[in-house]
Order: structure tokens, then C-alpha cells, then sequence
């Protein structure tokens, strides 16, 4: 078997067994949901308030950041053409965002004072708050494939066709919501304030 037929042998598998690209993604908002579940509400705003930091950071930065990890690479002489750069810029961003997510959920982490409420109203709020933290992780992830043209398909076999759900909901990832990053900073002074006025 020639190795052409051995890529689309693989494209065919992975198809078969991912779908479309959207399931991947609310997949890994519905575990983080179930997480914010097990977790509790007051335990997940605190990492909602360090996610919504890390997109503000990200966005803020983009271009910056852009501009110094394509010179490093270029220096290297690793980015020579335009898939290499956005490999390489979709990985840098991609690492970035989940060591700071791992950061907010691992360890001593930022807790809002304060008892929770009761069932069933504090567990309506824990799936609410970890439904919002599954989309502002899933949806950056997201965000950092569908900007740089879904580099990973040069890593593993993947299909970046996207069907007219997909095409909608890429509308409403998070890094997108804003013309302006620095709006990002009003719900994480919301988030500040309910934690000082507990």
C-alpha cells in the first residue's frame, strides 16, 4: 500500500472515529463543564477569572507575540513558509493558553470566599459556571486551529472541512467576541469585586 493510500486510509479512520471538528471541541467543553460540576462553583470562578486573563493577555498581545516568535523562528530557520509559521504560532499560543489554564486548576488555586449554596441552586451554578469555562477553553483552542488554517493537519490526519454548524460557531469563539481585547477586562473586574466584597 502506497503512502497515499496509507494518508487517506488514515484520514478515513480518524473521520470515521472524530466527525466533524465541532465535536471535538464541545466535547472538551462538556468535560470541563463536568469538572466545574465536581468542583463547585466557588472553587471554578476562580479559574474562570485566570482563563478570562490568559484570553485577555493572548489578544491583547497578538500581534506582539506574533511579531517575536516568528523572528525567533525565522532566525532559526525554522518558519520558512506560511504552514511552518502557522504550525508554529498555533502550537506557541495553544501551549501558552493550556499551561495557564493547567495553572488555575492545579495547585493552591483562587478561590471566591464565602458557603455555597445549597442543592439544587449551588449545582445549577456549577454547571452554569463550568459550562462557561468549557467554552472560553474549548472555544480558545479552538480559536488558536481555525486562525492559522487547523495546522495540526500537518501533524496528524485531519479533515479541516467545516460544515455549516462548524461555520457558525467559529463566529462565537471566545478571542473573537471583542473588536477590542481590553473588554475583556470588565468581567474579569466583575470577577474581582464579588471575590473582595465576598
Amino acid at each position: 500500500m502506497g503512502t497515499n493510500q496509507n494518508r487517506q486510509l488514515g484520514r478515513a479512520v480518524c473521520d470515521g472515529i472524530m466527525g466533524p471538528v465541532e465535536l471535538i471541541y464541545i466535547s472538551i467543553g462538556l468535560i470541563v463543564a463536568l469538572i466545574g460540576l465536581a468542583r463547585g462553583y466557588v472553587k471554578e470562578l476562580g479559574s474562570t477569572l485566570i482563563i478570562l486573563v490568559a484570553i485577555f493577555i493572548l489578544t491583547f498581545f497578538e500581534s506582539q507575540l506574533s511579531a517575536v516568535v516568528t523572528r525567533i523562528a525565522n532566525a532559526f530557520g525554522g518558519a520558512a513558509d506560511t504552514d511552518a509559521t502557522n504550525l508554529l504560532l498555533s502550537a506557541f499560543y495553544t501551549i501558552i493558553f493550556v499551561v495557564i489554564v493547567f495553572s488555575a486548576y492545579a495547585g493552591t488555586t483562587l478561590n471566591f470566599s464565602g458557603v455555597p449554596a445549597p442543592p439544587p441552586q449551588g449545582t445549577l451554578i456549577s454547571i452554569a459556571v463550568g459550562l462557561l469555562n468549557g467554552y472560553l477553553i474549548a472555544g480558545t483552542l479552538w480559536y488558536y486551529q481555525d486562525h492559522y488554517s487547523y495546522p495540526i493537519g500537518q501533524i496528524v490526519p485531519f479533515d479541516n472541512t467545516l460544515t455549516a454548524t462548524a461555520q457558525n460557531m467559529v463566529k462565537y469563539l471566545p478571542p473573537t467576541l471583542f473588536d477590542n481585547p481590553v473588554y475583556w477586562i470588565v468581567p474579569v473586574a466583575v470577577l474581582l469585586i464579588i471575590r473582595v466584597r465576598g
